[in-house]
């Protein structure tokens, strides 16, 4: 065998071998190499997966907060407007009411005016009336003790 081992055909098969083998190792190195590329690549990507699904979980919670902070103020102007409206209406209806009592007042001043220019009238009447009973008196019939003709004479 020891002559086989020297041989030139056996040497330029180990040398091919070797050669092979060196190549083959180069290859396996080359992949292996890639495969960390590409599980770091693939790690990266992972990361940056969860980073970009952690962005939208903080974007749909800031959307959710927006939406309540919208029908929050939504509601808080509902409110509002219904305030004003009702405000409107409790003015409207103050209003007239205060044009219904200003009516009632100038009614019942000119039936005040009028009842006092009636009575005004009516005692200007009896004072005329009693004026036509009673003969006016003279200063000096007074004096002298006559009376009341009115009365029958008596003086009181």
């Amino acid at each position: 065998m020891d002559i086989l081992a020297n041989s030139p055909t056996v040497k330029k098969m180990e040398k091919e071998l070797a050669k092979e083998q060196k190549a083959e190792e180069k290859e396996v190195k080359h992949v292996l190499k890639d495969l960390s590329h590409a599980e770091k690549a693939r790690a990266k990507a992972e990361k940056a997966e969860h980073k970009a699904e952690k962005a939208v979980e903080k974007a749909e919670k800031k959307e959710l907060a927006a939406a309540k902070a919208e029908n929050k103020a939504t509601h808080k102007h509902d409110v509002a407007v219904a305030d004003k409206h009702s405000a409107e209406h409790d003015a409207q209806m103050k209003k007239q009411q205060e044009v219904k009592l200003e009516k009632d007042v100038e009614a019942k001043r000119a039936a005040a005016d009028a009842a006092l220019h009636d009575q005004h009238e009516h005692e200007q009447a009896r004072e005329a009336e009693i004026a036509e009973l009673v003969p006016p008196v003279a200063q000096g019939d007074a004096c002298e003790g006559r009376g009341n003709p009115v009365y029958g004479g008596q003086t009181f």
